[in-house]
C-alpha cells in the first residue's frame, strides 16, 4: 500500500513538473511573437550588392575548389581570443560588430586562409579606423589580407596572382 502511494505521488509530481515547464515554454513563444510592434514591418534585403556579387562571382572561379568563399562574415566567428581579462575584453570589443566582406576557407582545415575587404572608393574617417582594426587582427590570426576594388574587372589571371593561387596550388 505504501509503495502504491508512494509511486501516485512521485508521478504525479513528475507530471506536474512536465505541464509546468510545458506551459512555461509556450509562454515564452507568445511573448517572442508579440514583441514585434504591429506597426513595424520587415522585409528582406540583398545581402551584396551588383558589383560586390560579380566580385564574388570572379573570386568563386578563381579559387575553384580550393577554398569555399563565404560573404559577410563577423570577425568573431573565425576568429578566437586567447587572453585573459581586461586583454580578452579590449580585443572583444575590437571584434564586436565588425566583418570581412569575403572570406577564403580551406576545406579541409575548414579554416580562414585568405580575406578579400573591397576597398571604398571615397572612406569615411570610422570606416578607415575600422579597416586598421581589422588589418590588425588579421595580421596577429596570421591570415593574409587582400584588398580589391569592386567597381574594377579583373581577369582571372590576375585575380589568381593577387591571391597567389597558382596552376600548381
Amino acid at each position: 500500500m505504501k509503495l502504491l502511494l508512494l509511486v501516485t505521488v512521485v508521478t504525479l509530481i513528475i507530471l506536474g513538473i512536465w505541464w509546468y515547464r510545458r506551459r512555461s515554454r509556450r509562454d515564452k513563444k507568445e511573448v517572442s511573437r508579440s514583441m514585434m510592434p504591429s506597426d513595424v514591418t520587415l522585409s528582406p534585403t540583398p545581402l551584396l550588392a551588383e558589383d560586390e556579387v560579380a566580385l564574388y562571382n570572379l573570386l568563386r572561379m578563381v579559387v575553384q575548389e580550393r577554398y569555399l568563399v563565404f560573404a559577410k562574415v563577423p570577425l568573431g566567428s573565425f576568429l578566437t581570443v586567447d587572453a585573459g581579462g581586461k586583454e580578452r575584453v579590449q580585443v572583444l570589443r575590437h571584434l564586436a560588430l565588425k566583418r570581412v566582406d569575403f572570406a577564403l576557407v580551406h576545406p579541409g582545415s575548414r579554416q580562414v586562409e585568405q580575406v578579400v575587404q573591397i576597398e571604398p572608393q571615397s572612406p569615411e574617417l570610422h570606416q578607415v579606423e575600422s579597416q586598421q582594426i581589422i588589418e590588425s587582427l588579421l595580421d596577429t590570426a596570421g591570415i593574409k589580407l587582400r584588398k580589391l576594388q569592386a567597381k574594377r574587372t579583373y581577369p582571372l589571371a590576375h585575380l589568381a596572382t593577387r591571391l597567389e593561387i597558382g596552376a600548381d596550388d
